[in-house]
């Protein structure tokens, strides 16, 4: 044979070789797994228990947080984006729940350029004192839109059959002439309705206000806070509070989204602070942070106030005029 023949078959057999070797190494351990057509081995990869088992598979377990998830914004976001794979789930023990949720609901709500603007986006350092964010967002529905108690009494009777015993502590007026009692003049509805609901039910404790507020009615606690609710408050900003309202107005800028940036809140679920008396806001202030009143929003954001930033905010919201509007 020819020797430039003998040299070309040989470069053809290493060649040969070289690929059979690098189709071994290269080749994936699963390949021909599931057969040489994927379709003939269907049964055998639907047999197989999938990682990410998808939120359908929360939902008989968990129906309430479901049906959350499924009404709200977050329903495009899967359980296990941030509860983990639920492969062996619940055999296999609960999945974790996030604990540092500033650090996982900022990769989605963190401002940065090119996100798009209908999804929610904050300045980390501006934003929530550092408070974790399910102090205020529910993380299965997170917009925050608080429950709006129905209004629909009759603020005549409200004046005429109880108004006049309210009025020795919260005023003539409903503008209150004692600094440790809130003005109720053109307070939302919503909230005082929900505020005396949670008196009378023991949800919140008060000396006063609890004895007064077991014995109304439903019907009387609509009329009251229909009442109040139309009442003009005083124009005038109230009187100036102990404190440093300069420094109080950085930090209400962590309270502008429940109770606006100047205290005129933009939802009726949630109570006016501007022109309330600097003394009751911060004895409020620190109930909550005692835990004497129960919220378990305003627990969290009290949690990180010290006695100096309770009385600047108050100082601050004092200092607003009750009369603008959200």
């Amino acid at each position: 044979m020819p020797k430039h023949i003998s040299r070309i078959l040989a470069i053809l057999a290493a060649g040969l070789a070289i690929a059979l070797v690098a189709k071994w190494y290269f080749t994936t351990g699963s390949f021909y797994e599931f057969g040489h057509y994927r379709g003939d081995s269907v049964a055998e990869i639907a047999a197989k228990q999938p990682v990410l088992q998808t939120s359908g598979y929360c939902k008989s377990c968990h129906s309430e947080r479901h049906l959350q998830w499924s009404a709200a914004n977050h329903k495009s976001v899967q359980c296990e984006v941030c509860h983990g794979a639920g492969e062996g789930h619940p055999q296999k023990g609960k999945l974790p729940i996030p604990s540092d949720t500033r650090k996982l609901c900022s990769l989605c709500h963190e401002r940065m350029p090119g996100r798009p603007a209908a999804q929610p986006q904050i300045v980390l350092a501006e934003h929530g004192a550092e408070q974790q964010c399910i102090v205020c967002h529910n993380p299965h529905a997170p917009k925050i839109t608080g429950v709006v108690a129905k209004v629909s009494g009759d603020a005549a009777a409200g004046a005429k059959k109880h108004a006049a015993a309210c009025a020795a502590c919260h005023g003539a007026n409903a503008i209150s002439a004692n600094d440790a009692w809130p003005n109720l003049a053109g307070q939302h509805a919503a909230y005082l309705v929900r505020i005396l609901g949670a008196f009378k039910s023991g949800a919140q404790t008060d000396v006063m206000m609890s004895s007064v507020a077991k014995d109304l009615s439903d019907p009387e606690i609509q009329n009251l806070a229909a009442y109040y609710a139309g009442l003009t408050c005083n124009a005038a900003a109230a009187e100036k509070a102990a404190g440093d309202a300069a420094a109080g107005k950085l930090l209400a800028k962590n309270c502008a989204a429940c109770h606006g940036e100047a205290g005129a809140a933009p939802n009726p679920a949630w109570p006016n602070l501007a022109g309330q008396k600097g003394v009751y806001l911060a004895n409020a202030l620190k109930a909550f942070r005692a835990g004497l009143r129960k919220d378990p929003m305003m627990a969290g954001v009290a949690r990180g106030l010290s006695d100096a930033d309770i009385v600047n905010l108050a100082a601050y919201y004092a200092a607003q005029s009750c009369g603008k509007k959200p």
